[in-house]
């Protein structure tokens, strides 16, 4: 009896050490050396010259918390103030004596500050000399940029509207982070799922199950190598949904590997140029990457067997994927999620593909929601650094999910790789027979 309490007492205290490691805190990750977060203000604002007194809109914003400067120079008086608030031309130039420098022009007003700024928005004040260091990092960029500072002492740049995203673009390049992308990426994604597909016949060639071979970035220099199964995965329809699973195989012995964790769904555009080349371009509506700027547009040399995938139009990378299985279009199914019960807080959008024997399924908030989908930067690590380590995470654990199966039976759905559970392979994703696995929609 005393052995088997001895054992019993040794087996929990080696439990209680493994929940200690599971839990305890990981180091965040520095950010790098010069590098903020910038937030884009919702408002769009005007910039006004003052020939007498101070607008009556310019009193409206200052003491309703909008952004609200006044720059007086020898001659006059510059003020910036949300265009909402602006009265009517002839209004504002015989009541307040003010008139709008450029009507046409909307400007967009983004405040900085410290990295480490979570979901609760900049951390403000910046580091001294953080505004002459982005100035200068921007100085070649061919965009009037101006830099302000408004009541209550926030620095901010201002941006013309239409010039958001090269500006975007170069902080992002320089290791910057800058939210909301809302306001900053190419909004053709979000509507993607509701508009019909380019090619038809190109979207059917398309479509089965592929596994990434290999990998070259620039061409010529290979970076990863894979044997079917082990590597990235891509189920696409006939339509053009796809889910692509990026889950790192050595996810449950490397600490980063979470930060590789990639898969993301949308839908695929694909069209026939210069008689044989065909051009896709995957219009992502969830990811487990920040968005970028840019929407990816690849050029595709397709076999019966395999395709061949180069970057386009600028051949940065090149890649080679299998086809693991060429389905009949009746043996094809894509699902659009439509809702969530209860209600997430982020409201999520997600595709589920089957191809045969094979399936993947991909959720995640859209575009624009979110510390990962609302904020533009180079990548998950340089987001969990600029943002907070922790806060992302829990949102990728939260709200974010890709699995990839096999269809054993009808009604069998056996899990092969699932996001941040490695311990769920070979698992029972759903069993019709066992209403515990979820159960059918009436």
């Amino acid at each position: 009896m005393a052995s088997n309490t001895a054992v019993a007492a040794a087996l929990h205290e080696a439990w209680n050490a493994l929940v200690a490691e599971a839990y305890e805190k990981e180091p965040e990750t520095p950010p790098p050396v010069g590098t903020v977060c910038l937030e884009v203000l919702p408002e769009p604002v005007a910039q006004l010259i003052l020939h007498r007194g101070v607008p009556e809109c310019v009193r409206a914003a200052a003491l309703g918390g909008h952004f609200c400067a006044v720059v007086q120079e020898p001659d006059s008086a510059v003020a910036w103030v949300p265009k909402s608030l602006l009265p009517r031309a002839s209004k504002l130039a015989d009541r307040d004596g003010a008139e709008e420098v450029e009507p046409n022009v909307a400007w967009s007003v983004i405040r900085f500050g410290l990295p480490g700024s979570s979901g609760g928005g900049v951390k403000v004040p910046a580091l001294p000399g953080m505004a002459a260091h982005l100035c200068e990092e921007l100085s070649e960029v061919p965009v009037n940029i101006r830099l302000s500072s408004a009541f209550g002492g926030m620095d901010a740049l201002l941006i013309p509207e239409d010039s958001l995203a090269i500006v975007t673009r170069e902080l992002v390049r320089r290791g910057h982070a800058i939210w909301p992308a809302s306001r900053l990426v190419d909004p053709v994604p979000s509507k993607a799922l509701r508009s019909p597909p380019s090619d038809a016949a190109l979207s059917r060639r398309l479509a089965g199950v592929w596994a990434r071979a290999r990998r070259e970035e620039p061409p010529g220099t290979i970076v990863a190598e894979h044997s079917d199964l082990q590597g990235p995965i891509r189920l696409q329809a006939s339509g053009g949904l796809f889910v692509e699973i990026h889950i790192p195989e050595d996810q449950v012995r490397t600490s980063g590997a979470e930060q590789r964790e990639a898969s993301f769904c949308g839908v695929c555009r694909s069209v026939d140029k210069d008689g044989g080349r065909i051009v896709c371009t995957p219009l992502t509506i969830a990811s487990f990457q920040p968005p970028s700027v840019d929407v990816a547009r690849c050029s595709v040399s397709l076999s019966r067997s395999s395709m061949d995938v180069v970057g386009y139009p600028d051949a940065t990378y090149r890649e080679r994927w299998r086809r693991l299985s060429e389905a009949k279009p009746t043996d094809i199914v894509a699902l659009e999620l439509q809702s969530e019960m209860p209600e997430p807080k982020y409201p999520r959008c997600g595709i589920w593909v089957f191809v045969g024997g094979r399936w993947a399924r991909m959720l995640g908030p859209s575009r624009g929601n979110g510390i990962v989908g609302g904020t533009c930067c180079r990548s998950l690590a340089h987001l969990q650094a600029l943002r907070g380590a922790q806060e992302v995470k829990h949102e990728l654990r939260k709200h974010y999910h890709a699995v990839f199966g096999a269809l054993e039976e009808p009604g069998l759905l056996r899990i092969e790789r699932e996001s941040s559970h490695p311990e769920r392979r070979g698992a029972v994703f759903y069993n019709a027979l066992d209403e515990s696995t979820g159960k059918d929609a009436q």
